[in-house]
C-alpha cells in the first residue's frame, strides 16, 4: 500500500482547513462584494494605455467557480455583480489604475478566443500558465496552485496516488490541464499493464462535483481551489486522498505584444499583495495566503 508523502498530507490538511474561523464574505449578498475596491484604496499605479474602452480594464470570466468567481445567489446573473477573488481582485487592480472594470461572462472555451478577437482586456479566472496558452496570450502569474484527489469520506477505494487511480472511473473538467494530465496517467496505467482510468469529462465544475454526490466516481481530480470550497460546503463528507504539489501558477492573460498590460498588471499586482490587500481577499475566501509568493 502507497503512503502519501509528508508534503501531500500537508496539503491536505491545508485544503481541508485552509484558513480556520475565516468566513467567506458576500456569499449570501445581492450585491457584489466591495472588498475589491477597499482593498485598492490605498494602492495607485500607472494605467495602461491600450484598452479596448478608455476609461474600463474589460475582464473575461467564467464565472462558475467558486471561491474564486461565482454569483452570490442564484437570482444573480449580471456578470458586474459577481464576487470571488478573482473578481474582486480584478476590482482592486481596477480601482488601483483608476479605472471601472467590466466583467463579461464567458464560457470556459471561449474565454481565449474572445481576448484574442479584443473582446475583453484580460481573462483573469483562474485559467493555469500553460505553454499552450502562452503560445495564444501572454500571462502574469497571480496565485500558487495544484490538483488534487478528493474521495469520499473514508477513501473506501484507497486512493492515496496518481497510480492508485488505474482501472477507477474519476469525473474532471474538459478543456483544461486535468483534462491532458490525467489522459497521460491513464496511458501510464494502460502502460503498466494495468486498467485504464475511466474519465468522465464535462465542461461545467458544478457538474463535475455533482458526480461524486451522486456516486457515479470513485473520486474528483481537480484544483485544490474547488476542492476545499467543495469540502467546505459539504463538511465530513469527502476528503483528499492525495495532494499534488504546488507547482503551478494561476495567471491573468492579456493579448500579446501589449507590454503596456504587462507592466500595469505586474505593478499593480506587487502593489496589491504587498499592501495586504491581496491576502485580505485571500482570508475572505479561505484560501491560504502563502499561494501570492506566485507573485514576484
Amino acid at each position: 500500500m502507497t503512503r502519501p508523502s509528508a508534503f501531500a498530507r500537508f496539503v491536505a490538511l491545508a485544503v481541508g482547513l485552509i484558513i480556520a474561523g475565516c468566513q467567506s464574505g458576500g456569499a449570501g449578498s445581492g450585491s457584489p462584494s466591495t472588498a475589491g475596491s477597499a482593498a485598492a484604496s490605498q494602492v495607485s499605479v500607472q494605467a495602461p494605455t491600450s484598452l479596448a474602452k478608455a476609461g474600463t480594464v474589460t475582464d473575461c470570466v467564467d464565472i462558475e467557480y467558486p471561491p474564486m468567481e461565482y454569483f452570490p445567489s442564484t437570482s444573480v446573473t449580471d456578470p458586474n455583480q459577481a464576487i470571488g477573488f478573482d473578481v474582486d481582485g480584478a476590482r482592486a487592480v481596477a480601482k488601483a489604475w483608476g479605472l471601472q472594470l467590466e466583467v463579461r461572462n464567458v464560457s470556459f472555451a471561449g474565454l481565449i478566443p474572445d481576448l484574442i478577437a479584443g473582446r475583453c482586456d484580460i481573462v483573469w479566472t483562474a485559467l493555469y500558465v500553460t505553454e499552450k496558452r502562452l503560445a495564444q496570450a501572454d500571462a502574469v502569474p497571480y496565485m500558487a496552485t495544484g490538483w488534487v484527489v478528493m474521495v469520499p469520506k473514508g477513501n473506501p477505494k484507497n486512493i492515496k496516488s496518481p497510480d492508485d487511480l488505474c482501472g477507477k472511473t474519476i469525473s474532471i473538467q474538459t478543456g483544461g490541464q486535468v483534462e491532458v494530465q490525467s489522459a497521460a496517467q491513464s496511458k501510464k496505467c494502460t502502460d503498466a499493464g494495468k486498467q485504464a482510468i475511466n474519465i468522465q469529462g464535462y465542461p461545467k465544475v458544478a457538474d463535475e462535483l455533482q458526480q461524486i454526490v451522486v456516486g457515479r466516481v470513485d473520486a474528483v481530480w481537480e484544483t485544490d481551489s474547488a476542492v476545499s470550497d467543495f469540502m467546505l460546503k459539504h463538511a465530513n463528507q469527502y476528503e483528499v486522498g492525495y495532494a499534488f504539489p504546488k507547482t503551478d501558477t494561476y495567471g491573468v492573460y492579456f493579448q500579446k505584444n501589449k507590454a503596456d498590460l504587462k507592466t500595469a498588471l505586474s505593478a499593480a499586482l506587487k502593489a496589491l499583495k504587498d499592501s495586504g490587500s491581496l491576502g485580505k481577499l485571500c482570508q475572505q475566501y479561505q484560501i491560504d495566503p502563502v499561494v501570492l509568493d506566485a507573485i514576484k
